[in-house]
């Protein structure tokens, strides 16, 4: 599950370019550039396209391991040893010096209260990401642009539906993203694994509708968009299902739903409460409270890092302490007071070079971890357990989950999903374990988060094939 928490540490573009207008270059004085952010245990690769003129200069910056999207500077200054710019919506401040072969740039990158030192090099060409799978025009299949209102929400949902052909009527999987705001094709880490998914299963006969998050692309202060919950996306997926049981092209009583990550969930209290679901597919879908879910996600990533036990001892005590006042009902004001009366009190605990290699020991950190975990969408998924509405879900249900997923682990949640599954009776269940694979189903080899954008593999073809038996199986 790609936890807000995780994303919260990570330098996260993809989510602060909306809004941003894109720009074209057409000059021929251009010169491309590389480099590479580290971030935790992340590295993003960072791009620039520099064009000269002879009565300015024109900057644009991108992060392809997030979006294939260049953007524009907001302010620049560019002297003949030197760069400066920032781009005002983002934050984001970049100052640097050219060697003397003007080849290389070494600078910094500051971006909030994150600064990190960032080095560019000048290519040939702009720098792209090998994504072999992402499907590419003209498409055997047909495709529509659908739109639906949620009911009390003031937003215009967007979505792609693909058909086999104009003609014909389908079974057809609705497409659910995980956390964070994400475009239809859960696009992350250079990579668009619902896009992915809708190609391979149109071309087998099977319709897919896939949406945009609540918010994507729009520039608003709507608590209603902005501080909405795992049971409000729940609302979202049910409106895109009652849309789609009009649509001529669909066989109504055959539109099941397939959810990636908090996706799971989503779908699965979808089906609790409608029968008319024909199915749910859980793609790395949690079966545990999120408390515990973002435990165990934590624990597996600080080991993944080699992290002293000392330090991960600190860091899950500290998600507990949270999740304790958190349940207590307090203001986010009275949590932030107590937590810090906490970590000082644990920094008390510790050597000053012990202290020093614990995150809490930094102020900003101490904010970030706290605000990420007061945010509205947190609480709600802290408290939340799926297996309450997977215990009365009857519609057929496909759990999968990679053995070396590190966000919602196979060896914990597939188990308390099928539990579930028993409580409820049902006898419509199947899950699978994806050997050798990640939290995005990428066959991985270190299967860390920073491995994401290095696979170039977007999903695993045996997980494709899985799906589509699943699929075809239950809409008979």
């Amino acid at each position: 599950m790609r936890i807000r928490y995780k994303k919260s540490v990570l330098f996260t573009l993809a989510l602060l370019f909306i809004g941003l207008s894109t720009v074209n270059l057409k000059a021929q004085d251009i010169t491309n550039w590389y480099g590479e952010l580290n971030v935790s245990s992340t590295t993003l690769p960072i791009t620039l396209k520099i064009e000269k003129r002879a009565d300015t200069t024109i900057i644009l910056m991108g992060s392809p391991a997030q979006t294939d999207k260049m953007f524009g500077v907001t302010k620049q200054r560019v002297t003949k040893d030197s760069i400066i710019f920032s781009i005002k919506n983002m934050g984001v401040v970049y100052r640097g010096k050219y060697n003397v072969t003007e080849d290389t740039i070494k600078g910094s990158f500051k971006q909030g209260v994150m600064l990190q030192d960032l080095n560019f090099g000048k290519t040939k060409d702009i720098y792209e990401l090998e994504r072999p799978q992402e499907p590419k025009p003209p498409y055997p299949y047909f495709e529509q642009e659908l739109g639906f209102k949620v009911e009390g929400v003031d937003y215009d949902f967007k979505g792609t539906l693909t058909l086999p052909s104009r003609g014909g009527v389908y079974p057809c999987v609705i497409l659910v993203t995980g956390s964070g705001l994400e475009n239809r094709d859960e696009e992350v880490f250079g990579h668009k694994p619902f896009k992915v998914i809708a190609d391979y299963l149109t071309r087998n006969g099977i319709a897919v509708f896939r949406y945009d998050d609540r918010g994507w692309a729009a520039t608003t202060l709507d608590p209603k968009i902005t501080e909405a919950t795992t049971l409000d996306f729940a609302n979202d997926a049910q409106a895109a299902f009652d849309m789609l049981k009009t649509n001529p092209n669909i066989d109504s009583k055959r539109i099941g739903m397939l959810g990636h990550s908090e996706g799971g969930a989503i779908v699965s209290i979808c089906a609790s409460k409608d029968s008319d679901i024909k199915f749910i597919i859980l793609l790395a879908g949690p079966g545990m409270k999120g408390i515990d879910v973002l435990l165990q996600q934590n624990e597996a990533a600080f080991k993944k890092d080699k992290a002293p036990q000392y330090v991960i001892n600190v860091q899950l005590a500290a998600l507990r302490e949270t999740y304790k006042l958190i349940k207590k009902d307090l203001s986010n004001e009275e949590i932030k007071k107590r937590m810090n009366k906490w970590f000082d009190a644990e920094g008390k605990k510790h050597s000053m070079e012990e202290w020093k290699n614990i995150q809490f020991s930094s102020d900003a950190s101490r904010i970030q971890f706290i605000s990420f975990l007061t945010t509205n969408w947190t609480k709600t998924f802290l408290k939340l357990d799926p297996s309450d509405y997977l215990k009365k879900v009857k519609q057929p249900v496909f759990a999968l989950n990679g053995t070396e997923d590190i966000q919602v682990l196979y060896k914990y949640n597939l188990p308390a999903i099928e539990n579930a599954m028993k409580k409820a009776n049902n006898a419509h269940y199947t899950q699978y374990k994806a050997e050798g694979m990640n939290h995005l189903f990428q066959e991985c080899k270190t299967c860390t988060v920073d491995e994401y954008q290095k696979i170039e593999q977007t999903i695993s073809p045996i997980v494709l094939k899985t799906l589509r038996e699943f699929i075809k199986e239950n809409t008979k």
